[in-house]
Protein backbone atom coordinates (compact mmCIF):
# COMPACT_ATOMS: atom_id res chain seq x y z
CA UNK A 1 0.00 0.00 0.00
CA UNK A 2 1.37 3.42 -0.96
CA UNK A 3 2.42 5.66 1.93
CA UNK A 4 0.73 9.07 1.92
CA UNK A 5 2.77 12.15 2.79
CA UNK A 6 1.53 15.66 3.54
CA UNK A 7 3.37 18.28 1.51
CA UNK A 8 2.97 21.88 2.66
CA UNK A 9 2.49 24.59 0.03
CA UNK A 10 4.39 27.86 0.00
CA UNK A 11 1.53 29.70 1.72
CA UNK A 12 1.73 27.38 4.72
CA UNK A 13 3.70 28.47 7.78
CA UNK A 14 5.10 24.93 7.83
CA UNK A 15 6.79 25.38 4.44
CA UNK A 16 10.51 26.09 4.80
CA UNK A 17 10.85 29.14 2.55
CA UNK A 18 14.45 29.61 3.69
CA UNK A 19 15.54 26.65 1.59
CA UNK A 20 14.48 28.63 -1.50
CA UNK A 21 16.58 31.67 -0.58
CA UNK A 22 20.23 32.52 0.10
CA UNK A 23 21.15 34.49 3.21
CA UNK A 24 22.26 37.95 2.09
CA UNK A 25 22.66 40.24 5.10
CA UNK A 26 21.53 41.12 8.61
CA UNK A 27 21.14 44.64 9.96
CA UNK A 28 20.97 45.04 13.73
CA UNK A 29 20.22 47.79 16.23
CA UNK A 30 22.92 48.10 18.89
CA UNK A 31 20.62 47.99 21.91
CA UNK A 32 21.70 44.79 23.68
CA UNK A 33 22.54 46.69 26.89
CA UNK A 34 18.93 47.89 26.94
CA UNK A 35 17.98 44.21 27.10
CA UNK A 36 16.73 43.96 23.52
CA UNK A 37 17.84 43.57 19.92
CA UNK A 38 16.08 44.18 16.62
CA UNK A 39 17.19 42.43 13.44
CA UNK A 40 16.38 42.96 9.77
CA UNK A 41 17.41 39.85 7.84
CA UNK A 42 17.51 39.86 4.04
CA UNK A 43 17.34 36.71 1.89
CA UNK A 44 17.71 36.51 -1.90
CA UNK A 45 15.68 34.10 -4.02
CA UNK A 46 17.71 31.30 -5.60
CA UNK A 47 15.54 31.30 -8.73
CA UNK A 48 14.33 34.88 -9.11
CA UNK A 49 17.34 36.93 -8.09
CA UNK A 50 15.47 40.24 -7.85
CA UNK A 51 13.08 38.80 -5.24
CA UNK A 52 13.80 39.16 -1.55
CA UNK A 53 12.46 37.75 1.69
CA UNK A 54 12.82 39.82 4.84
CA UNK A 55 12.56 38.92 8.51
CA UNK A 56 11.95 41.70 11.04
CA UNK A 57 12.27 40.60 14.65
CA UNK A 58 12.43 42.12 18.10
CA UNK A 59 14.25 39.98 20.67
CA UNK A 60 13.87 40.38 24.44
CA UNK A 61 16.46 39.00 26.87
CA UNK A 62 14.47 39.40 30.06
CA UNK A 63 11.04 37.82 29.95
CA UNK A 64 9.50 37.09 26.54
CA UNK A 65 12.37 36.07 24.29
CA UNK A 66 10.59 37.16 21.11
CA UNK A 67 8.45 40.31 21.24
CA UNK A 68 7.78 40.58 17.52
CA UNK A 69 8.52 38.51 14.42
CA UNK A 70 7.28 39.06 10.88
CA UNK A 71 8.24 37.83 7.42
CA UNK A 72 7.81 39.69 4.13
CA UNK A 73 8.23 38.14 0.68
CA UNK A 74 8.80 40.97 -1.80
CA UNK A 75 8.78 39.97 -5.46
CA UNK A 76 9.11 42.78 -8.04
CA UNK A 77 6.15 42.77 -10.41
CA UNK A 78 3.76 41.14 -7.96
CA UNK A 79 0.53 42.94 -7.01
CA UNK A 80 1.55 43.35 -3.37
CA UNK A 81 5.25 44.23 -3.90
CA UNK A 82 4.98 47.94 -3.01
CA UNK A 83 2.61 47.26 -0.11
CA UNK A 84 4.88 44.59 1.38
CA UNK A 85 7.98 46.77 1.06
CA UNK A 86 6.25 49.71 2.69
CA UNK A 87 4.93 47.58 5.54
CA UNK A 88 8.34 46.02 6.11
CA UNK A 89 10.18 49.34 6.07
CA UNK A 90 7.56 50.90 8.35
CA UNK A 91 8.02 48.17 10.97
CA UNK A 92 11.81 48.35 10.79
CA UNK A 93 11.89 52.16 10.98
CA UNK A 94 9.63 51.98 14.02
CA UNK A 95 12.16 49.79 15.86
CA UNK A 96 15.03 52.05 14.79
CA UNK A 97 13.22 55.11 16.17
CA UNK A 98 12.11 53.46 19.42
CA UNK A 99 15.46 51.91 20.31
CA UNK A 100 17.47 55.05 19.60
CA UNK A 101 20.75 53.22 18.99
CA UNK A 102 23.31 52.85 16.23
CA UNK A 103 22.85 50.37 13.37
CA UNK A 104 25.40 47.79 12.29
CA UNK A 105 25.74 44.89 9.88
CA UNK A 106 26.36 41.56 11.58
CA UNK A 107 27.37 38.11 10.39
CA UNK A 108 25.02 35.16 10.11
CA UNK A 109 26.84 33.50 13.03
CA UNK A 110 26.30 36.55 15.25
CA UNK A 111 22.66 36.71 14.18
CA UNK A 112 22.15 33.05 15.10
CA UNK A 113 23.82 33.56 18.49
CA UNK A 114 21.54 36.50 19.32
CA UNK A 115 18.48 34.47 18.36
CA UNK A 116 19.58 31.32 20.18
CA UNK A 117 20.26 33.30 23.37
CA UNK A 118 16.70 34.67 23.25
CA UNK A 119 14.82 31.49 22.28
CA UNK A 120 14.88 29.81 25.74
CA UNK A 121 12.89 32.76 27.10
CA UNK A 122 10.23 32.14 24.44
CA UNK A 123 9.54 28.65 25.84
CA UNK A 124 6.14 28.00 27.40
CA UNK A 125 7.46 27.17 30.89
CA UNK A 126 8.77 30.73 31.46
CA UNK A 127 6.86 32.74 34.07
CA UNK A 128 5.53 35.99 32.59
CA UNK A 129 3.63 38.95 33.98
CA UNK A 130 1.25 39.13 31.01
CA UNK A 131 0.33 36.27 28.73
CA UNK A 132 -2.64 34.91 26.82
CA UNK A 133 -3.46 32.32 24.18
CA UNK A 134 -2.80 34.75 21.34
CA UNK A 135 0.73 35.44 22.63
CA UNK A 136 1.39 31.72 23.06
CA UNK A 137 0.27 31.07 19.50
CA UNK A 138 2.53 33.86 18.23
CA UNK A 139 5.58 32.51 20.10
CA UNK A 140 4.93 29.00 18.77
CA UNK A 141 4.81 30.44 15.23
CA UNK A 142 8.02 32.45 15.75
CA UNK A 143 9.88 29.47 17.21
CA UNK A 144 8.75 27.31 14.28
CA UNK A 145 9.87 29.80 11.64
CA UNK A 146 13.18 30.56 13.35
CA UNK A 147 13.78 26.81 13.61
CA UNK A 148 13.37 26.49 9.84
CA UNK A 149 15.79 29.39 9.39
CA UNK A 150 18.35 27.70 11.63
CA UNK A 151 17.98 24.42 9.72
CA UNK A 152 18.51 26.15 6.37
CA UNK A 153 21.63 27.96 7.57
CA UNK A 154 23.03 24.91 9.36
CA UNK A 155 22.65 22.85 6.16
CA UNK A 156 24.93 25.42 4.48
CA UNK A 157 27.50 25.02 7.26
CA UNK A 158 26.56 28.30 9.00
CA UNK A 159 26.17 27.99 12.77
CA UNK A 160 26.53 30.15 15.89
CA UNK A 161 29.73 28.33 16.86
CA UNK A 162 31.86 31.17 15.51
CA UNK A 163 30.23 33.80 17.76
CA UNK A 164 29.96 33.54 21.54
CA UNK A 165 27.33 35.35 23.60
CA UNK A 166 30.02 37.79 24.75
CA UNK A 167 31.06 38.41 21.13
CA UNK A 168 27.42 39.11 20.22
CA UNK A 169 27.07 41.58 23.09
CA UNK A 170 30.31 43.25 22.01
CA UNK A 171 28.89 43.69 18.53
CA UNK A 172 25.61 45.22 19.71
CA UNK A 173 27.00 47.47 22.47
CA UNK A 174 28.47 50.99 22.36
CA UNK A 175 32.20 51.10 21.65
CA UNK A 176 32.93 53.33 24.64
CA UNK A 177 31.01 53.58 27.90
CA UNK A 178 31.42 56.28 30.53
CA UNK A 179 31.20 55.56 34.24
CA UNK A 180 27.58 56.74 34.36
CA UNK A 181 26.61 54.64 31.35
CA UNK A 182 28.24 51.55 32.84
CA UNK A 183 26.43 51.97 36.15
CA UNK A 184 23.03 52.73 34.61
CA UNK A 185 23.23 49.87 32.10
CA UNK A 186 24.51 47.48 34.76
CA UNK A 187 21.71 48.27 37.23
CA UNK A 188 19.15 48.26 34.41
CA UNK A 189 20.19 44.74 33.39
CA UNK A 190 20.53 43.51 36.97
CA UNK A 191 17.02 44.49 38.13
CA UNK A 192 15.63 43.14 34.84
CA UNK A 193 17.16 39.73 35.67
CA UNK A 194 19.25 39.88 32.48
CA UNK A 195 22.26 38.48 34.32
CA UNK A 196 24.26 37.68 31.18
CA UNK A 197 24.39 41.38 30.23
CA UNK A 198 25.07 42.42 33.85
CA UNK A 199 27.95 39.93 33.87
CA UNK A 200 29.25 41.44 30.62
CA UNK A 201 29.53 44.84 32.35
CA UNK A 202 31.29 43.49 35.44
CA UNK A 203 33.91 41.04 36.63
CA UNK A 204 31.46 39.51 39.10
CA UNK A 205 30.25 35.94 38.70
CA UNK A 206 26.64 35.02 37.98
CA UNK A 207 25.97 33.61 41.46
CA UNK A 208 27.09 36.87 43.07
CA UNK A 209 24.91 38.91 40.72
CA UNK A 210 21.86 36.79 41.45
CA UNK A 211 22.31 37.29 45.20
CA UNK A 212 22.72 41.06 45.50
CA UNK A 213 19.08 41.36 46.62
CA UNK A 214 18.13 43.70 43.75
CA UNK A 215 16.43 40.91 41.80
CA UNK A 216 14.59 39.33 44.75
CA UNK A 217 11.33 41.03 43.66
CA UNK A 218 11.61 39.47 40.21
CA UNK A 219 11.86 41.26 36.89
CA UNK A 220 11.81 45.04 37.34
CA UNK A 221 12.23 48.15 35.21
CA UNK A 222 14.75 50.81 36.21
CA UNK A 223 12.66 53.98 36.46
CA UNK A 224 15.29 56.35 37.81
CA UNK A 225 18.85 56.27 39.10
CA UNK A 226 20.67 59.07 40.90
CA UNK A 227 24.45 58.64 41.08
CA UNK A 228 26.93 60.50 43.30
CA UNK A 229 30.69 60.11 43.23
CA UNK A 230 32.08 58.88 46.51
CA UNK A 231 35.70 58.34 47.58
CA UNK A 232 37.81 55.39 48.68
CA UNK A 233 38.05 56.69 52.24
CA UNK A 234 34.25 56.82 52.68
CA UNK A 235 33.55 53.61 50.74
CA UNK A 236 36.78 51.59 50.69
CA UNK A 237 36.96 49.00 47.89
CA UNK A 238 37.81 45.41 48.73
CA UNK A 239 40.43 45.34 45.96
CA UNK A 240 42.02 48.58 47.19
CA UNK A 241 41.85 50.33 43.80
CA UNK A 242 38.28 50.53 42.46
CA UNK A 243 36.41 53.82 42.60
CA UNK A 244 33.04 54.02 44.46
CA UNK A 245 29.75 55.58 43.38
CA UNK A 246 26.69 55.88 45.61
CA UNK A 247 23.34 55.23 43.91
CA UNK A 248 19.66 55.64 44.71
CA UNK A 249 17.33 53.79 42.37
CA UNK A 250 13.59 53.43 41.85
CA UNK A 251 12.32 50.30 40.10
CA UNK A 252 8.94 49.01 39.02
CA UNK A 253 8.19 45.34 39.60
CA UNK A 254 5.10 43.40 38.63
CA UNK A 255 2.91 44.93 41.30
CA UNK A 256 4.94 47.52 43.22
CA UNK A 257 7.59 50.20 43.06
CA UNK A 258 10.81 49.77 45.03
CA UNK A 259 13.49 52.18 46.24
CA UNK A 260 17.04 50.98 46.92
CA UNK A 261 20.32 52.51 48.04
CA UNK A 262 23.64 50.94 47.09
CA UNK A 263 27.31 51.47 46.34
CA UNK A 264 28.89 50.41 43.06
CA UNK A 265 32.65 50.19 42.56
CA UNK A 266 34.19 50.61 39.11
CA UNK A 267 37.63 49.71 37.83
CA UNK A 268 39.95 52.54 36.83
CA UNK A 269 39.37 56.20 37.61
CA UNK A 270 36.30 58.41 37.50
CA UNK A 271 36.93 59.25 33.84
CA UNK A 272 37.98 55.83 32.55
CA UNK A 273 36.25 54.58 29.41
CA UNK A 274 34.65 51.12 29.47
CA UNK A 275 35.13 50.51 33.20
CA UNK A 276 33.84 47.29 34.75
CA UNK A 277 31.77 46.92 37.90
CA UNK A 278 34.10 45.27 40.42
CA UNK A 279 31.68 45.14 43.36
CA UNK A 280 28.22 46.14 44.52
CA UNK A 281 26.85 46.44 48.04
CA UNK A 282 23.14 47.07 48.67
CA UNK A 283 22.28 49.18 51.69
CA UNK A 284 18.47 49.03 51.72
CA UNK A 285 15.52 47.99 49.58
CA UNK A 286 12.11 49.47 50.43
CA UNK A 287 8.73 48.71 48.88
CA UNK A 288 7.04 52.02 48.14
CA UNK A 289 3.44 52.96 48.85
CA UNK A 290 1.36 54.31 45.97
CA UNK A 291 1.81 57.83 47.32
CA UNK A 292 5.59 57.48 47.67
CA UNK A 293 5.82 55.97 44.18
CA UNK A 294 3.83 58.86 42.70
CA UNK A 295 6.28 61.34 44.24
CA UNK A 296 9.26 59.37 42.93
CA UNK A 297 8.10 59.17 39.31
CA UNK A 298 6.08 62.39 38.91
CA UNK A 299 7.39 65.02 36.50
CA UNK A 300 5.82 68.21 35.15
CA UNK A 301 4.09 68.00 31.78
CA UNK A 302 4.37 70.88 29.32
CA UNK A 303 1.38 70.75 26.99
CA UNK A 304 0.24 72.74 23.97
CA UNK A 305 -3.27 72.24 22.61
CA UNK A 306 -4.29 73.04 19.03
CA UNK A 307 -7.72 72.95 17.46
CA UNK A 308 -7.59 71.17 14.09
CA UNK A 309 -9.70 71.58 10.98
CA UNK A 310 -11.21 68.51 9.36
CA UNK A 311 -8.86 68.78 6.36
CA UNK A 312 -5.90 68.07 8.65
CA UNK A 313 -7.57 65.29 10.61
CA UNK A 314 -8.53 63.44 7.43
CA UNK A 315 -5.12 63.60 5.79
CA UNK A 316 -2.47 63.96 8.51
CA UNK A 317 0.93 62.48 7.74
CA UNK A 318 3.56 62.70 10.50
CA UNK A 319 6.45 62.81 8.03
CA UNK A 320 5.68 66.50 7.42
CA UNK A 321 6.27 67.39 11.10
CA UNK A 322 10.03 67.08 11.67
CA UNK A 323 10.34 65.45 15.13
CA UNK A 324 7.59 62.94 14.29
CA UNK A 325 8.85 62.14 10.78
CA UNK A 326 9.77 58.53 11.68
CA UNK A 327 6.99 58.02 14.22
CA UNK A 328 4.56 55.16 13.72
CA UNK A 329 1.03 56.09 14.89
CA UNK A 330 -0.31 54.05 17.78
CA UNK A 331 -4.04 53.66 18.24
CA UNK A 332 -5.20 54.74 21.72
CA UNK A 333 -8.80 55.02 23.01
CA UNK A 334 -8.86 58.75 22.34
CA UNK A 335 -7.23 58.84 18.90
CA UNK A 336 -3.75 58.39 17.47
CA UNK A 337 -0.52 58.80 19.45
CA UNK A 338 2.82 59.79 17.87
CA UNK A 339 6.10 59.55 19.78
CA UNK A 340 9.34 61.39 18.99
CA UNK A 341 12.48 59.76 20.38
CA UNK A 342 15.97 61.06 21.04
CA UNK A 343 18.92 59.32 19.40
CA UNK A 344 21.67 57.01 20.67
CA UNK A 345 20.19 56.54 24.15
CA UNK A 346 22.07 59.62 25.33
CA UNK A 347 19.84 59.76 28.43
CA UNK A 348 21.76 56.80 29.90
CA UNK A 349 24.98 58.85 30.15
CA UNK A 350 23.76 60.86 33.11
CA UNK A 351 24.12 60.96 36.87
CA UNK A 352 20.33 61.47 36.97
CA UNK A 353 18.93 58.74 34.73
CA UNK A 354 15.18 58.80 34.04
CA UNK A 355 13.58 56.05 31.97
CA UNK A 356 11.44 58.36 29.82
CA UNK A 357 14.25 60.81 29.07
CA UNK A 358 14.78 59.02 25.74
CA UNK A 359 11.42 60.47 24.63
CA UNK A 360 11.58 63.91 23.03
CA UNK A 361 7.83 64.38 23.19
CA UNK A 362 4.39 63.13 22.17
CA UNK A 363 1.67 64.23 19.79
CA UNK A 364 -1.94 63.11 20.17
CA UNK A 365 -4.68 63.64 17.58
CA UNK A 366 -7.88 63.23 19.57
CA UNK A 367 -11.31 62.03 18.55
CA UNK A 368 -12.63 65.50 19.44
CA UNK A 369 -10.34 67.13 16.85
CA UNK A 370 -7.49 68.46 18.97
CA UNK A 371 -3.76 68.07 18.38
CA UNK A 372 -2.11 67.86 21.82
CA UNK A 373 1.67 68.10 22.16
CA UNK A 374 3.37 67.05 25.39
CA UNK A 375 6.95 66.95 26.67
CA UNK A 376 8.53 66.82 30.11
CA UNK A 377 11.12 69.35 28.94
CA UNK A 378 10.29 73.02 28.35
CA UNK A 379 12.84 73.36 25.52
CA UNK A 380 11.49 70.28 23.77
CA UNK A 381 7.87 71.46 23.86
CA UNK A 382 8.98 74.75 22.28
CA UNK A 383 10.67 72.84 19.46
CA UNK A 384 7.60 70.66 18.96
CA UNK A 385 5.38 73.75 18.87
CA UNK A 386 7.56 75.36 16.21
CA UNK A 387 7.73 72.16 14.16
CA UNK A 388 3.93 71.99 13.92
CA UNK A 389 3.30 75.73 13.55
CA UNK A 390 5.80 76.04 10.68
CA UNK A 391 4.71 72.81 8.97
CA UNK A 392 2.40 72.64 5.95
CA UNK A 393 -0.44 72.05 8.44
CA UNK A 394 -0.17 75.60 9.78
CA UNK A 395 -3.31 76.85 7.95
CA UNK A 396 -5.37 74.06 9.54
CA UNK A 397 -4.60 74.65 13.25
CA UNK A 398 -5.43 77.24 15.90
CA UNK A 399 -3.61 77.45 19.22
CA UNK A 400 -6.00 76.91 22.16
CA UNK A 401 -3.52 77.16 25.01
CA UNK A 402 -0.19 76.25 26.57
CA UNK A 403 -0.01 74.59 29.98
CA UNK A 404 2.37 73.40 32.68
CA UNK A 405 0.77 70.58 34.66
CA UNK A 406 2.50 69.26 37.79
CA UNK A 407 0.31 66.14 38.00
CA UNK A 408 0.27 63.81 34.95
CA UNK A 409 -2.80 64.19 32.75
CA UNK A 410 -1.56 63.33 29.25
CA UNK A 411 -1.88 59.57 29.70
CA UNK A 412 -5.38 60.09 31.04
CA UNK A 413 -6.26 62.12 27.95
CA UNK A 414 -4.95 59.31 25.72
CA UNK A 415 -7.15 56.79 27.55
CA UNK A 416 -10.38 58.84 27.82
CA UNK A 417 -12.27 58.22 24.58
CA UNK A 418 -13.77 61.44 23.18
CA UNK A 419 -12.37 63.68 25.93
CA UNK A 420 -11.08 67.19 25.29
CA UNK A 421 -8.06 68.52 27.15
CA UNK A 422 -9.97 71.31 28.94
CA UNK A 423 -12.20 68.68 30.60
CA UNK A 424 -9.19 67.27 32.49
CA UNK A 425 -7.66 70.45 33.92
CA UNK A 426 -8.68 72.94 36.51
CA UNK A 427 -8.89 76.69 35.77
CA UNK A 428 -5.56 78.33 36.51
CA UNK A 429 -3.36 75.49 35.21
CA UNK A 430 -2.49 77.50 32.10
Amino acid sequence: MAELKLIHGKKSIKYNHFEDYDFESCRAICARLMGVAALKVTWRSKTERRARMYQIMHLDYSEYGIDDYQEFICTPGSDDFAEKREEMNGLWNHFVAVMGSDLTDISAACMLRLIEDALPLAAEDVDREYDNEENKEFRAYARLRLGYMQDALNSEGITSADCSSVDAMDTLSPLKLSAFETINYFLMRLVDCDFAAARYLSDLDMAYLRNTGLSDAGIQTLIRCDIERSDRKTDPPDDGSSFPFRCRITTLGRKSYYHATLVVWLSGSQRSKNPLVTDIKVGSIIKLSDYEAAIQVSRPEYITVFECKDEMLNGFDAKYVGPFANSTPTAVPNGWLYTAYKGNNSHVDSSAYRMNNDVYGYGLITIAGEFVLMSNDLRNISMLDDALIFSLYSPFINTKGRFRIDSPVFQTLCSASGAMFEELVEPGDE
